[in-house]
């Protein structure tokens, strides 16, 4: 199985979580050289060769590019059916797609690689284009794939398709050519792949190298030439047929979306498509009297997840976050933003002479 990467900043200033969303696959460097990866299954373990002056540093086997591919590869399901494939982002943990594996749907559920599902909604898309950048409203899953410098005509490519049941592998595919297609409503779409596929295509489906990385994505397009639209003919008072504007008429085929054209519509993701911020609950201030040292409480809101926790405003210092010390609340803000709603922290709290551990499940803010 395979997968795809994109990265972005992650900035947190207040108990909030804030994300700067920009490309993922818009700057990578090409990787190294890799066996093909198996044709199919999940191979057996091995171990990588050792370092040595002529091989240094070890380059992965075939069992952990598998490995790596696999986790940056997603199914999206509607009532836990399958519908289309995702690749995540690395470094990002957003979702790209095709927008007509959705469905016509604002969000879908995201099956990981570990048998996790959460769901996720459109943060952008592109219809012209039918790609779709989805952003998952829990957890934080960033291992992922990145784009490939290779140019994939005539290399030996890969494609993540269905294979018993819900289980992704990989199946041969190639490139014949560039082609030139449109959208539905006649918006040309140039330089499009035109793959040579030995499976059953499912929009979505990301197409990689030898290496892992992504030449491309699979979306539905249109070939098929100009048609004239003819009204009535005697359509308006002169008695001469009235033409319409010509539209293309639409044979639909399955293409692969080149890396320059993922790259184009990630630059345009709008910056309010970024992952849920986490939330706590509380507002504190720097302990900086006695030998303890943390975030005071200062107030707890009500049914927060540090209510539910039973923190107590004047009462608490959270000296932790999950082994980690914390000094100030913009060092508690960027503990607590390294998670996603959904996920269980653990706090340490001090109060009048003793400490105690306290798991805390962090939401998004009301």
């Amino acid at each position: 199985m395979l997968r795809l990467v994109k990265h972005t900043s992650v900035l947190s200033a207040s108990l909030a979580l804030a994300c700067v969303a920009l490309p993922a696959l818009a700057q990578t460097t090409k990787p190294a050289a890799l066996p093909p990866l198996p044709a199919q299954g999940a191979p057996a373990a091995t171990t990588a060769a050792p370092a040595t002056a002529t091989n240094s540093p070890a380059l992965p086997t075939p069992a952990q590019l598998y490995e790596h591919v696999t986790r940056g590869i997603v199914a999206i399901e509607h009532n836990g059916v399958p519908t289309a494939i995702g690749t995540v982002l690395g470094g990002d943990g957003r979702i790209l797609t095709a927008l007509s594996g959705l469905g016509g749907s604002e969000g879908a559920d995201v099956r990981y690689a570990d048998g996790t599902t959460v769901h996720a909604k459109v943060g952008h898309s592109d219809r012209d284009n039918d790609l779709a950048l989805l952003v998952p409203q829990a957890g934080r899953w960033t291992d992922g794939l990145s784009a490939s410098e290779t140019d994939p005509a005539h290399t030996a490519l890969r494609a993540m398709l269905p294979s018993r049941g819900k289980n992704l592998a990989p199946a041969e595919a190639g490139v014949k050519g560039r082609v030139d297609a449109h959208a539905r409503d006649g918006a040309p779409l140039l330089q499009m792949l035109d793959i040579d596929l030995k499976g059953p295509p499912i929009a979505g489906a990301p197409l990689l190298d030898s290496t892992g990385g992504v030449v491309g994505v699979l979306v539905r397009a249109c070939k098929g030439g100009p048609q004239a639209q003819v009204d009535s003919p005697w359509a308006g008072w002169g008695g001469a047929p009235q033409v319409a504007a010509k539209t293309a008429a639409c044979a639909p085929v399955v293409l692969g979306a080149p890396v320059t054209a993922i790259r184009s519509f990630l630059a345009k993701t709008p910056a309010t498509a970024v992952a849920p911020a986490p939330w706590l609950g509380i507002r504190g201030e720097a302990q900086t009297e006695g030998s303890t040292r943390g975030v005071r409480l200062t107030a707890v809101a009500p049914q927060s997840p540090a209510d539910k926790g039973g923190l107590k405003a004047a009462a608490d210092t959270i000296v932790a976050v999950d082994g980690q010390p914390v000094d100030s609340p913009d060092g508690l803000a960027a503990a607590i933003g390294k998670h996603a709603p959904g996920d269980t922290v653990r706090l340490l709290v001090f109060s009048g002479d003793k400490f105690r551990e306290v798991p805390v499940t962090l939401r998004t803010a009301p």
